[in-house]
């Protein structure tokens, strides 16, 4: 998973800086694809060594792809009617990535300090029944996959927006997965948050005024 996020990295700081025009959709869900195998990835390896430890050694591979196959597909299917709508109204090629990246933040910073954050930040440490053989366990990974990606989805909604809006800006993807690292691995203080990124967004909205 590791690797799969610095190649994904590394495609991405390949990418022009300014946006590119791309003609279809498929390849809008391919940059999509490609920043979530990026920023997302690596926010699962816990959830992916909690799969083998639940599972029998014979299985321990094929159950952690049937978990990254479900969490990976869930996410591509929830970048499909963003890839549709940026490929119909080319939404993020006519704003500059540090506006689109500051209305972004600023969303998330009201996210934040919002009742629904807490009650999404609970859901993420969720875990679901693995069976232990046979199509159903197969079956059991794949959801279990896809039910963390959803319930990450809820939680860090605003951020991934806020990189989409950004043009897939490498600068704005390591600031949202240094929060969303931070967010999984520290106690929250969401006031404290909401304040860098209202702040962090600020700053975005001010350059682009005088870019």
């Amino acid at each position: 998973m590791i690797a799969v996020s610095a190649s994904a990295w590394v495609y991405l700081a390949a990418q022009p800086t300014e946006h590119v025009h791309r003609p279809s959709v498929a390849a809008e869900l391919s940059h999509w694809g490609m920043m979530v195998a990026a920023m997302m990835l690596p926010l699962q390896i816990r959830a992916v060594r909690l799969t083998a430890e639940r599972s029998l050694w014979s299985r321990r591979d094929r159950s952690t792809a049937g978990y990254v196959a479900g969490y990976s597909g869930a996410w591509i299917l929830g970048g499909l009617p963003l890839a549709w709508a940026d490929t119909a109204f080319h939404l993020t090629h006519r704003i500059n990535w540090t506006a689109g990246a500051a209305i972004g933040l600023i969303v998330a910073a009201a996210w934040l300090v919002s009742p629904w954050k807490a009650i999404a930040a609970r859901l993420c440490n969720r875990t679901s029944r693995l069976s232990p053989l046979g199509w159903r366990a197969d079956l059991d990974c794949l959801r279990y996959g896809l039910s963390s990606a959803w319930r990450c989805a809820f939680n860090c909604w605003p951020l991934m927006i806020a990189c989409w809006l950004g043009g897939h800006s490498l600068i704005m993807m390591l600031f949202a997965f240094g929060v969303g690292w931070a967010d999984r691995h520290f106690a929250p203080n969401y006031k404290a948050q909401a304040i860098l990124l209202a702040v962090v967004g600020s700053m975005f909205g001010v350059y682009a005024g005088f870019g």
